[in-house]
Order: C-alpha cells, then sequence, then structure tokens
C-alpha cells in the first residue's frame, strides 16, 4: 500500500503538462519533490507515534523502579494489594490478612497513592450484613 503511494506521488510529480503547439514540456525537480514528500512523512509519523510511545514506556520503567517495600499498588487484573517484598523480576504482596501472592513487575498497572481510588473502586464500602 504505502509502494502504491510513492508510486502513484512519482507519476504526479513527474507528470507533465502538454506544451503549445504539441510539444509536451517536462518539468524538473519531481524526485526532488518526491524526498521531500517522503522525509515530512517520515516526520509526522515519528513525532505522532514513536516519540509519545517512548515517553510513556520511559515513564513506566520509571513507576516500576520505584515500587518499594509498603506501597500500594495495583496490577492489571484488578488487585489491590500492599507491598512486601520487591525482588529483580517479581514483587510480593500482601492482598489480604496473611494471604500473599507473588506478582510479575510487569503485571503492576499503577502504584495507589494515599488519597487516591481506582477508576472503578466504590464511593463508600458496601455492607452486605443487615
Amino acid at each position: 500500500m504505502l509502494t502504491n503511494l510513492y508510486l502513484s506521488a512519482a507519476v504526479a510529480f513527474a507528470a507533465a503538462p502538454a506544451g503549445q503547439g504539441g510539444e509536451g514540456a517536462q518539468q524538473g525537480g519531481g524526485g526532488a519533490q518526491l524526498i521531500i514528500f517522503i522525509v515530512g512523512f517520515i516526520l509526522i509519523f515519528y513525532f505522532l507515534m514513536l516519540r509519545p510511545q517512548k515517553k510513556q514506556q520511559k515513564e513506566r520503567q520509571n513507576m516500576l523502579d520505584s515500587i518499594r517495600k509498603g506501597d500500594r499498588i495495583q496490577t492489571t487484573g484488578g488487585l489491590l494489594c500492599t507491598v512486601t517484598h520487591v525482588d529483580q523480576r517479581e514483587i510480593t504482596a500482601l492482598i489480604a490478612p496473611e494471604v500473599r501472592v507473588k506478582i510479575a513487575r510487569s503485571a503492576v498497572n499503577g502504584i495507589v497513592r494515599q488519597g487516591d481510588k481506582p477508576a472503578d473502586a466504590p464511593a463508600e464500602p458496601v455492607s452486605l450484613s443487615k
């Protein structure tokens, strides 16, 4: 698909309008315009796609590196845990009294700070007893 775009752009830039008297006039510089078009396309792709993605990856890595014992985290599965031990690849977390689980660092969605609530948490605790 991208090759078709380049070929159609090359044909459009290289096409010469018919001159007067039946002579065909040719324009120069069609190749330079194509190169400018391609470079512009690459720059737009870089600034709209690659740069923000690299920035987001760097922020996520900084967040994963800043996890410490005692932090409250949320996993990608939605578990809210308290970190009890941090290893290079795994985190041991407390999800209930006397219930500890090992979680891969990559499965951490975020650190829940004091006063922060997850987006899907209810406003007040729900009591099931009457």
